[in-house]
């Protein structure tokens, strides 16, 4: 044992008694009343030799006992101090740096993720409302670990009856009473089996077919050998499944029937089997979809044939390449004109649309389309559609901002949408960095919000006679900033939505805000600003926001607005614009 300058025993690099937290002994220590003064003062000098001795040897087991309960895992009670550290987190929970991911949060020097390529024929049967394809995918590991089987995601596998979903429902109240919509759109969702029928997987290489089950809303593919580092591995998949009428059977995904003149309008969305995201901190993100908590996928480059009636307009991720095959001489010029245009141009005009729905057909066209490093590829298709658009500049690219939209939608759409899709570029490149994509796509269907690579789909019209409140011009102004947005996060910060809500669609809230006020000052704005979240802040019905997607309460409130207002009093109050400003940047 050491001597301390108080001449009381203590262990090597263990504080002197009188250093120690009061909360561990009866009475308070102070370093002028420390154990050797009250001996000195209180006992005879014959006597205090042996009670020092046997002070310290009581000390000694006393401290022997705390670091036992220390390497126990049992931790010391403080009971004077009761507030609780918000940065805990920083230091305790969140994972220890290593090679792949550094304490700064960035990436390191071995980081690695993994490359999925996909080639796809796909056929949108219209007579039918189902959707048949066949796909062939590229794995690449880059992973450090010998895989032996794949997962993939099959997200319409929610949409049948014994799905997770469907059972963990809750029933309905029939004290408050039940709409004929409400129970129509009950019985159809127990009812409407819209599963995937996988149809076969293959051994590219071979032709042999491959070992797979289908797990809930996951596939998993058993490979014939184990997939090493550096590897790739070519396989197909063919599948089919019904299309969900978007009225009874909402969700991101589906189909809006008009009644008026017959024709359907798809939005299409995580209606093909991709792979599950595979990564050094979780492994496989295959937990099952329950509506609520979105993607986690891997980056690859897409080439996708769309099979559809020839007199359909497609709207989808990526670059058309077959625009001589699809569209008309007329068409293709405005299309081109539309690209140096200082304002949004017709390539389809409402009268144009009008006279297509009204036509029929019985033939079919293939729309080709190319994108590079995405995580995902969506496309909407109708007769119905008007199509505008116009180049702009960004960062040094020139992005076609488009909007797709029927009839119903007008004249709000066209003096709108491609203008928010402008506008939310110019924001949000500003404030994080330049859109890499060469398009950017607003589309009106009956999806109300929702976003994927290069497109998004938005819900709101005017009413029947074109008029619209200022409500409505807003949400849809608001919504396409959202929307768009999301091409940001998480379409290229690729967060996990599944487990994290927040990093998603907080980030992007907070950025939609700062994107309402420069529309105009006025902007009736409903997240960012601490007043709006005043009440929520104040109630007991909320969880943190480090909560499992499928856990949170009032999700609007704890995964929107809770952490856009905070990042904006951040930079508007605790750090100032320029430090906020660099440091959102650098993340």
């Amino acid at each position: 044992m050491a001597e301390s300058a108080h001449g009381l025993a203590r262990l090597p690099g263990i504080p002197i008694l009188c250093s120690l937290p009061s909360g561990v002994f009866s009475l308070p220590l102070r370093h002028d009343h420390c154990l050797r003064c009250i001996v000195n003062s209180a006992v005879p000098s014959a006597v205090r030799p042996v009670l020092r001795t046997i002070i310290a040897l009581c000390c000694t087991l006393l401290i022997s006992g705390l670091l036992t309960g220390i390497a126990a895992g049992q931790a010391i009670t403080n009971t004077k101090y009761r507030q609780a550290d918000k940065f805990r987190q920083l230091e305790e929970l969140l994972p220890t740096p290593n090679d792949y991911r550094t304490a700064s949060g960035a990436p390191g020097h071995r980081y690695w993720q993994q490359k999925v390529d996909y080639e796809i024929d796909v056929e949108l049967d219209d007579a039918t409302q189902r959707i048949r394809g066949r796909e062939v995918i590229t794995y690449t590991n880059n992973s450090p670990d010998t895989l032996t089987y794949l997962w993939l995601q099959l997200d319409a596998n929610m949409k049948q009856p014994q799905s997770g979903r469907s059972l963990a429902a809750p029933a309905p109240s029939l004290s408050a009473g039940l709409s004929y919509n409400s129970l129509d759109t009950l019985l159809t969702g127990t009812q409407f089996d819209g599963s995937v029928k996988v149809k076969e997987v293959l051994d590219v290489a071979s032709g042999v077919p491959l070992p797979h089950v289908v797990v809930k809303t996951s596939l998993r593919v058993d490979l014939p050998r184990g997939l090493k580092t550096g590897e790739q591995f070519r396989f197909a998949v063919a599948w089919e499944y019904a299309i969900n009428n978007s009225k009874v059977s909402p969700g991101r995904t589906g189909y809006e029937y008009f009644e008026e003149d017959k024709n359907y309008l798809y939005e299409m969305a995580q209606w093909f089997p991709r792979l599950c995201a595979y990564s050094d901190a979780v492994g496989w993100q295959h937990k099952e979809y329950l509506g609520s908590g979105e993607f986690a996928l891997e980056f690859g480059d897409y080439v996708v044939r769309i099979t559809v009636p020839d007199d359909h307009i497609v709207a989808s991720t990526g670059v058309l390449q077959n625009p001589e095959a699809v569209l008309t001489e007329t068409q293709r010029q405005r299309l081109e004109q539309a690209r140096a245009a200082t304002a949004p141009q017709f390539i389809v005009t409402p009268q144009e649309a009008l006279e297509n729905q009204a036509s029929g057909t019985t033939g079919s066209r293939t729309w080709e389309f190319k994108a590079q490093n995405v995580r995902d590829f969506a496309f909407a298709s109708s007769r119905k559609f008007i199509w505008d658009a116009v180049g702009h500049d960004v960062g040094g690219q020139r992005v076609m901002c488009m909007s797709f939209y029927p009839n119903e939608g007008e004249p709000l759409w066209s003096r709108y949408s491609t203008r928010a899709i402008v506008h939310t570029l110019n924001v949000y490149s500003k404030y994080t960095f330049d859109y890499p994509y060469p398009t950017a796509i607003s589309v009106n269907g009956p999806v109300g919000g929702m976003e994927y690579p290069m497109i998004c789909f938005n819900g709101p019209r005017p009413e029947k006679d074109g008029t619209y409140s200022a409500r409505t011009k807003y949400g849809l102004i608001t919504v396409i900033i959202h929307e768009v947005g999301h091409n940001y996060f998480p379409m290229i910060v690729n967060n996990d939505e599944r487990q994290w809500m927040w990093m998603d669609e907080g980030l992007n809230t907070f950025l939609q805000y700062l994107a309402e006020v420069e529309w105009e000052e006025t902007y009736p704005a409903r997240r960012g600003e601490p007043q709006d979240i005043a009440d929520y802040m104040k109630s007991t019905d909320q969880v943190p926001i480090m909560v499992n997607s499928e856990s949170i309460l009032q999700m609007g409130n704890n995964a929107y607005a809770k952490p856009a207002t905070a990042l904006n009093i951040l930079r508007e109050t605790v750090l100032g614009r320029d430090l906020f400003d660099f440091a959102f940047r650098e993340y």
